[in-house]
């Protein structure tokens, strides 16, 4: 199922290629009117012995050279900052598309605050590199070759005196630079650690506050946060350097420039208007020098950000899947399924069998394998060929979406979105327009009629995020309601009513029989009273299938099967 997936920049780059290639275009043409308007103004101060006319000649000229400077300067950017923002989409685009293919043990790997940060900051300064960045840098050459040819042509000997600080201003770039990038890469990792840590905290924030360790969280948050400022100070001192130290360089080659530029026209060998249009050129050239440092740091940490970003999509891919499902038998087969995590075998030469119509049930103490298999039948573990099998069809050889469309899941750790009630329901069905019929019938299967006939508006309640607003139960009997939407015909329920008391759930249970006759139906519980109607139940024992039977075959064993039942009533007795 894995492949790698493309990382080149290239790709991504390579549509905006015209639009950047004419805003460059643009912005030659912006520069190359730049300078027009000095040599106009030569002629202007050395032809003023003329009489006015020239000078008005050469005010129309200029204010005409000016207002199409500044219609195409807009043009050039326009397309330029188009090209960065499209960019950026199209690898937020490719980002989330690659995380959404992820199994969940990638997720183990990659914190959410982290993952965020990519998503967010790191593609914005990927966003200022192709946008701002490729301006400035681009604007930078045409303005030093366009420059230094008006310059050379000028005067060769002042060009000379005016570039002395250039070795200066190239050392400084690279020492700068390499400063830049490193304290950028350091910034953006230390700003993942914190979008992690605000993440946990404000999510878990009803643990943080049940413990009160609001202080203590505050703290560490405080020490994570004092890192990043000190990491920003330094990012920021190496910014700060380079720019000075280019403005002085810039500065003082200007005033070399001017001193003896004077002496020449002094000396008749230049006149007043070459000296003028020279300084004009030299102006020019002077903010690409100054802003050369804030260019530099904008690269480096557009190259940083993009490097963070490379290093996710680099990683192998879990699935990539655009084929549409196909229909399945609704039978589920597993065949001396065994499962390694950690070099631990968590399912050892596990066998099942659930035919149409069949409900099978698997019970066992916490940590029993019963999840695994759950994550397992949905193809979110590797597992062997010729282990598992939908209908007649090896999972192996199956595509996730075909896969997941014949298996409706409804697990214990029940997720919901911050929308409303029906909507949550009806979520396994993107695209479809919803039938409320239908949510009323799943939400009634899943006992979840009354409590909606008590929320404000009905099965439009809007239920917070991540379902904040509805108790454990509830939350469990909307993603159960979501398994039944549109009438699956493989259910997979991983004791999804492990929040609700054990009366509710009998009910619910009670409730459900004529439907799952209807369906193949893996149930999967902790609770001995949730399985007792199965056709079968599999006891599992450290991944192992230790018995098999019914409920009353096993309880005539008097096997594990019989002590957690017994240690159930227990329970529930005391």
């Amino acid at each position: 199922m894995g492949q790698k997936r493309t990382t080149s920049l290239a790709s991504r780059v390579r549509p905006e290629i015209t639009r950047l290639s004419v805003g460059v275009l643009c912005l030659g043409a912006t520069n190359a009117l730049g300078f027009a308007i000095p040599a106009v103004l030569k002629r202007v101060i050395d032809g003023l012995a003329a009489g006015q006319r020239v000078v008005a000649e050469g005010a129309l000229l200029m204010i005409l050279l000016a207002v199409m400077q500044a219609v195409i300067r807009t043009v050039s950017r326009t397309l330029i900052f188009n090209s960065g923002r499209n960019i950026e989409y199209a690898l937020r685009r490719d980002l989330f598309g690659f995380l959404s293919r992820q199994a969940p043990d990638f997720f183990q790997k990659h914190p959410i605050g982290d993952l965020m940060s990519r998503l967010t900051n790191d593609l914005s300064a990927v966003r200022m590199l192709f946008g701002p960045g490729v301006l400035n840098i681009a604007n930078t050459a045409i303005v030093y070759i366009f420059g230094l040819y008006l310059l050379l042509n000028a005067n060769p000997r002042l060009t000379a005196v005016a570039l002395l600080p250039l070795p200066l201003v190239v050392l400084i770039g690279r020492i700068g630079g390499r400063s830049v990038h490193t304290a950028s890469r350091a910034i953006q990792d230390q700003l993942g650690h914190l979008s992690t840590a605000l993440q946990e905290d404000l999510t878990g924030i009803a643990v943080v506050r049940a413990y009160t360790l609001e202080q203590d969280r505050a703290r560490r948050f405080a020490t994570l946060n004092q890192e990043y400022f000190r990491r920003s100070l330094m990012l920021a001192r190496a910014r700060g350097t380079m720019g000075p130290i280019f403005a002085l360089a810039g500065g003082l080659g200007t005033l070399i420039v001017l001193w003896l530029g004077s002496r020449e026209v002094i000396a008749g060998r230049m006149t007043v208007g070459s000296l003028v249009a020279f300084n004009a050129y030299l102006v020019y050239l002077s903010w690409p020098t100054i802003a050369l440092g804030w260019v530099l740091a904008l690269w480096q940490r557009g190259v940083a950000a993009w490097m963070r970003v490379r290093d996710l999509l680099s990683e192998v891919e879990t699935e990539l899947d655009t084929a549409e499902p196909t229909p399945l038998a609704p039978s589920l087969r597993v065949q001396g399924l065994t499962v390694e995590r950690d070099g631990r075998a968590v399912l050892s030469g596990l066998s099942l069998a659930v035919r149409p119509g069949q409900t099978v049930a698997l019970v066992g103490r916490t940590g029993s394998g019963k999840s695994t298999l759950a994550d397992a039948l949905l193809g979110f573990v590797p597992v062997p060929d010729g282990t598992i099998f939908v209908g007649d069809r090896d999972i192996r050889s199956l595509s996730p979406r075909t896969l997941r469309t014949a298996i409706a899941y409804a697990p214990q750790e029940a997720f919901l979105f911050s929308t409303t009630v029906a909507e949550n329901i009806a979520f396994g069905r993107p695209g479809a327009p919803m039938d409320a019929g239908e949510i009323r019938a799943a939400a009634e299967a899943a006992g979840l009629e009354r409590d909606v006939a008590g929320f404000p508006d009905g099965y439009e309640t809007v239920v917070g995020e991540r379902g904040i607003t509805l108790s454990g139960g509830q939350r469990q009997r909307v993603a159960l309601a979501r398994a039944l939407y549109g009438h699956p015909r493989i259910l997979v329920l991983d004791d999804s009513l492990s929040s609700v008391d054990v009366g509710t759930e009998r009910e619910i249970l009670d409730r459900l029989r004529p439907l799952l006759a209807e369906r193949t139906t893996l149930l999967i519980s902790n609770r001995v009273n949730a399985v007792r109607d199965a056709d079968e139940i599999l006891v599992l024992d450290a991944g192992a299938v230790v018995e098999r039977g019914t409920h009353a075959d096993l309880l005539a064993r008097g096997g594990l099967y019989a002590s957690l039942c017994r240690e159930q009533v227990e329970r529930e007795a005391a």
